[in-house]
């Protein structure tokens, strides 16, 4: 198997003691849209949320090479297995990026403020070292030289006039 981005992203003694915590579940990202309504419209538009499409016509819909990066989770406990067993983690989705969103979900309700990922936008080099996990050479032609730091405000719907 492909190595996880998650693991890749913040290494591998942070991973499993994240992991054996269980205070990182996926969720989903019906319940991002609750707060991030925005982001989630413009998002729509994006690869990412249609990433799992490319690979559900051939022969490589159940390899695990190709689902680590075309699902969000696959190969993290309570993450992808498949469309008909977790269908609301198909595709990239936020948590597909940012790790599993249970911890920021009880933060952001409880406390009323952000936080609570493992992989967050206060740490750009993890979110870089997460793209650049599936976002190879070898695979994708489009986002060598991405700003990462200028990514989110390219999900932003625009505003009304």
């Amino acid at each position: 198997m492909t190595q996880i981005p998650l693991k890749s992203a913040i290494g591998e003694a942070a991973y499993n003691e994240a992991m054996a915590s269980n205070e990182y579940r996926y969720v989903g990202n019906d319940k991002c849209r609750l707060c991030h309504r925005d982001f989630f419209i413009g998002r729509k538009h994006d690869l990412h949320d249609h990433s799992l499409e490319y690979i559900t016509t051939s022969e490589h819909r159940d390899n695990p090479r190709c689902l680590v990066c075309h699902a969000t989770g696959y190969g993290v406990p309570s993450g992808f297995t498949t469309i008909e067993q977790t269908p609301r983690l198909v595709n990239v989705q936020c948590e597909g990026c940012h790790g599993p969103g249970s911890n920021h979900l009880k933060i952001a309700t409880i406390k009323k403020i952000g936080g609570g990922f493992l992989v967050g936008t206060d740490n750009h080099e993890r979110l870089k070292k997460m793209c650049k996990a599936c976002h190879t050479s070898r695979w994708n032609h489009s986002f060598t030289n991405a700003n990462f730091q200028d990514a989110y405000a390219r999900y932003k719907k625009p505003a009304p006039k």
